[in-house]
């Protein structure tokens, strides 16, 4: 293969990627906007297990998240990242895993799933278990988000570096996260 094409398809690798930075990038902002609302919506869930009168309903909001690949997904339909470093690929595919995930959680309690959670609630006289299986699916939405949130914020930040010197960060560090289950 001629020096030509190697460059041409580096240049062409080197576009992808920074594409893929910005979906990631964006993707990340929705992340945080969700977990945002999550843990706003904690103290709400608790004050309505409690019977709390001052808990207004209408206040009971719920994130939905919804996260793009479309990017990362083609660049591996037509294999054009060949140019890219295995780690920084694998890095990349975890974090878009992740935010997979997140987003399959935050669709358990999405609009649809909502709405008939509220319509159940309205009839129901076991609103305890309704709300506490609303709680568990938040923490799980939330917990999948902070995680895919704490990956994409380390893969980003590895992709930029990338981008900038075209050389993995020889300061990578081990990323460890770390969550409590009260």
């Amino acid at each position: 293969m001629s020096g030509f094409k190697i460059i041409k398809k580096k240049k062409y690798a080197h576009v992808i990627l920074e594409k893929t930075h910005y979906e990631m990038e964006s993707n990340l902002e929705k992340l945080q906007s969700a977990i945002k609302i999550y843990e706003e919506t904690f103290p709400v869930i608790e004050k309505l297990l409690k019977l709390d009168q001052t808990a207004d309903n209408n206040i009971l909001a719920i994130a939905y998240l919804d996260t793009n690949s479309s990017v990362w997904e083609f660049a591996l339909l037509r294999d054009e990242l060949k140019e890219v470093p295995v780690e920084l690929l694998i890095t990349i595919s975890s974090s878009y895993k992740a935010t997979h995930d997140a987003q399959i959680a935050s669709e358990l309690i999405g609009p649809s799933s909502f709405n008939k959670f509220l319509k159940a609630f309205s009839v129901t006289t076991d609103k305890q278990s309704l709300l506490k299986d609303l709680k568990l699916d938040v923490q799980n939405a939330h917990m999948k988000a902070r995680f895919a949130s704490f990956l994409l914020e380390h893969t980003v930040s590895e992709t930029a570096y990338y981008l900038k010197t075209g050389e993995m960060n020889p300061e990578r560090t081990q990323v460890e996260f770390s969550i409590s289950l009260d």
